[in-house]
C-alpha cells in the first residue's frame, strides 16, 4: 500500500522536475511568436528603437507606441520569402554591427540625436543590394505602413470612411449653367 503511493509520488516529483524548467521565462526570447525567424529579445528591443527613431512619439503616438516593430516581424516572417528573411536576419547583425563602429556604443545606448544621424546617412547612401539596406528599407516600409493602417491614425488623423461614403440625401442642386449654341 504505501508501495504504490511512493510510487506515485516519485512519478509526479519526476514529471514535475522535468516540466518545470519548460514553464520558467526565458528572458532572451522574443515577446512574439513567429514561424520562421528566430527573434531574441535583444533584436525586438533593437527592432523597436530603430522604428521609434523612424517615427518618433510627439504629441502623436511613435512607433512603439503603436507597436510598428511587431508588425514588422511579423510581415517579414509571414509574406517574405525564405531568402529575403534570410537577408533581414544578416541585415539585423550588419545594423547592429555598423552601429557599434560608427557610433562607438551600441545602438540601445546611443541618444536620439545620433540615431537619426545614423539613420540619415542610411538614408543617403548609395542604395545596393546589401543586407543593411535590405534591412533598413523593409523596416522603414513596414513601420509606416503600420501607423498608416493603425486604429490611432484612422481613427485620429485620417478618417477612414467605407465605400461607398455617407449618403447625403438632401443636397442642393445647383442649376447647369445655360450654354449658348
Amino acid at each position: 500500500m504505501h508501495r504504490r503511493l511512493m510510487v506515485k509520488q516519485l512519478v509526479l516529483a519526476t514529471g514535475a522536475y522535468l516540466l518545470l524548467p519548460a514553464c520558467r521565462e526565458n528572458e532572451h526570447r522574443s515577446s512574439l511568436t513567429l514561424h520562421n525567424l528566430k527573434i531574441e529579445a535583444d533584436e525586438e528591443a533593437l527592432l523597436a528603437e530603430l522604428a521609434e527613431t523612424i517615427l518618433p512619439k510627439t504629441d502623436t503616438p511613435g512607433a512603439k507606441d503603436i507597436s510598428a516593430h511587431l508588425f514588422t516581424l511579423v510581415m517579414v516572417d509571414d509574406c517574405v520569402k525564405k531568402e529575403d528573411q534570410q537577408k533581414f536576419m544578416r541585415g539585423l547583425k550588419d545594423f547592429r554591427k555598423a552601429a557599434k563602429t560608427r557610433l562607438d556604443k551600441p545602438w540601445e545606448e546611443t541618444t536620439p540625436e545620433q540615431r537619426h544621424a545614423f539613420v540619415a546617412d542610411l538614408d543617403k547612401a548609395k542604395k545596393d543590394d546589401g543586407d543593411l539596406h535590405y534591412f533598413y528599407s523593409t523596416v522603414k516600409r513596414f513601420t509606416v505602413q503600420a501607423y498608416t493602417t493603425s486604429q490611432y491614425f484612422l481613427t485620429k488623423v485620417q478618417v477612414y470612411e467605407l465605400v461607398p461614403g455617407r449618403y447625403h440625401g438632401c443636397v442642393p442642386l445647383k442649376p447647369a449653367p445655360q450654354t449658348t449654341l
